[in-house]
């Protein structure tokens, strides 16, 4: 299959960065180019590498470089072509095919991120995602080395997410977290601190052992919003979700309260559970009522516990 040819970069790259000449190298590039424009990918293949792994400071090494990265994409050898971009990264910092690999990486990433980027397994019997592992690394090793912060920002978005899919909740908790840290003025960081705020909620909803402080942690961090992007369009859905947080912690202590009484049986917390209740009546209404209920069980069990004692 014929593919189409790169844009030609010659006289793009600053002095020092690479040899001032070398007509091998330009030579085999040429007839690399020549052999994957006919579609004999192996052979040109061939030819690339000879440039990048021997050819390094050639004025067209980093083009070599990147080219051949699309010819192992073209393979479908995505990790082989991931791994050229990277090294022409890290050898051609001051080329503008940095930028341009950089993007490449991005985008390879948040391909196989949605899936949609598909991998021969057993010698092509069948095909399937990339590995879960590569695709976190991969988005890893962009949000490192890029030098935008847009690009790195997207990247630890596209990455959070990603964990999120992947049922790795804390993970992807801290890394909206990290990205909010990190890049607080990108467009993507309010949504970032709603996302920690709503992993935090949602691990009480699956009956977390530790609910009281995951609670506290959601509101916390919708308080955090609030603070951060008063003039956001959600601020005020936030400043609704911290309260709905504040009602699930008094619901939270109530049930607390009617585990000491019902199974426990240990009384005297189960009282100072069910008074904390009653104070945060403005907060919860209807678990204080409920409370001042079960406060009255609590104080004649516990009565009836002394005199059997």
């Amino acid at each position: 299959m014929a593919l189409p040819m790169c844009a030609d970069y010659k006289n793009l790259y600053p002095a020092g960065s690479v040899a001032g000449q070398d007509a091998v190298a330009d030579k085999l590039l040429a007839e690399a180019r020549s052999l994957r424009q006919a579609g004999n990918l192996s052979k040109a293949e061939s030819k690339y590498k000879r440039i990048a792994e021997f050819r390094t400071l050639a004025p067209m090494a980093p083009e070599a470089r990147y080219e051949l990265g699309q010819v192992y994409e073209a393979k479908k050898d995505y990790r082989e072509a991931f791994r050229q971009y990277s090294r022409l990264i890290e050898l051609y910092p001051q080329s503008p095919l940095y930028k341009v690999a950089l993007d490449r990486q991005l985008a390879m990433a948040f391909s196989a991120a949605k899936g949609e980027m598909q991998v021969d397994v057993l010698f092509g019997a069948w095909s399937a995602p990339m590995d879960s592992g590569v695709v976190i690394d991969w988005l890893r090793t962009i949000i490192a080395k890029a030098p935008y912060n847009d690009m790195a920002a997207t990247a630890s978005s596209i990455l959070a997410g990603y964990l999120v899919e992947q049922e790795r909740p804390d993970e992807a908790r801290m890394e909206y977290a990290r990205l909010v840290e990190t890049y607080p003025d990108s467009p993507l960081a309010p949504d970032a601190q709603l996302m920690v705020a709503g992993l935090w909620a949602n691990r009480n909803t699956r009956g977390d052992a530790d609910s009281l402080v995951n609670l506290t942690h959601a509101r916390e961090a919708y308080e955090e919003f609030c603070l951060r992007f008063p003039k956001h369009k959600d601020a005020r859905k936030a400043y609704s979700s911290a309260a709905d947080m504040d009602r699930l912690l008094v619901n939270q202590q109530l049930e607390v309260g009617r585990y000491y009484l019902e199974r426990a049986r240990e009384y005297p917390s189960a009282i100072f559970c069910f008074e904390d209740v009653i104070r945060q009546q403005k907060i919860n209404p209807e678990a204080a009522a409920e409370a001042q209920q079960l406060l009255e069980k609590a104080r004649a069990a516990q009565a009836a516990a002394k005199q059997r004692s």
